[in-house]
């Protein structure tokens, strides 16, 4: 089970990497338990991209991935 805090103001040192909230990626999914900020409006998510995050429930379930990498079964963490 996966904790979801959102935390809308803060800052990554290194590493920090932005994507748009609709790419397929880790960083954007409901099972990524890793630390991502959004930004008012969820259009894009910060994230430190040498940080890993546990998969919760998607398709490397256990397993501790980086915000970049990517599955089949991604579901959208954040909604405009």
């Amino acid at each position: 089970m996966c904790i979801l805090i959102v935390i809308y103001k803060g800052d990554f040192v290194m590493g920090q990497t932005t994507v748009p909230t609709n790419w397929k990626n880790c960083a954007t999914c409901t099972h990524w338990c890793g630390r991502a900020i959004a930004d008012a409006f969820c259009s894009n998510v910060k994230v430190d991209s040498n940080e890993k995050g546990k998969c919760a429930g998607g398709g490397f379930n256990g397993a501790e991935m980086p915000p970049m990498a990517s599955c089949s079964k991604w579901q959208q963490r954040f909604k405009k």
